[in-house]
């Protein structure tokens, strides 16, 4: 079954989205420099994202224009998310979603091409997730990276 116009506006619509909303929350998240970079590290990301889909929605339907409703990059509020472990949650549910969303439009073409460029989209999802997940060890001091010489006598043979 071919991919419908509708739901590739709808990603596209999802990845704008996600730019004004990791744009927003890296803002509102000005005060914690480390958890503010990591979030607008995320937009030129999604960008991309963007830019790939319309670039794969003009190659299956040639001379027409995506239909993005931008209005509805309202519906979450940053401001309504204050705490820096809460916005990295939110954001790897975002992340897993999206992953999701690619791998079942994936899953529904019959254009190998697009298939395996709809695989890759959702591969870089998980990397987002991924990335993400490795903020929130680093915040909570799980994640120590050392100096493997610095065991030099503390392990015995």
């Amino acid at each position: 079954m071919p991919i419908h116009k509708e739901i590739f506006n709808l990603a596209i619509q999802n990845e704008i989205m996600s730019q004004n909303l990791y744009s927003a929350l890296a803002k509102s998240f000005a005060s914690n420099p480390d958890i503010s970079k990591v979030l607008a590290g995320l937009v030129p990301l999604e960008k991309i994202h963007e830019e790939k889909l319309r670039k794969a929605f003009q190659k299956e339907f040639p001379g027409v224009t995506p239909e993005v409703d931008i209005k509805l990059s309202h519906l979450i509020k940053p401001e309504d998310i204050d705490d820096p472990l809460a916005a990295l949650d939110f954001a790897i549910s975002r992340e897993i979603v999206a992953a999701e969303i690619y791998a079942k439009m994936a899953a529904s073409s019959t254009d190998s091409e697009l298939m395996e460029f709809l695989r890759g989209l959702s591969a870089e999802e998980e990397n987002h997730r991924v990335l993400l997940e490795t903020e929130i060890l680093r915040i909570d001091n799980l994640m120590t990276w050392f100096d493997p010489s610095e065991l030099n006598g503390l392990v015995e043979d």
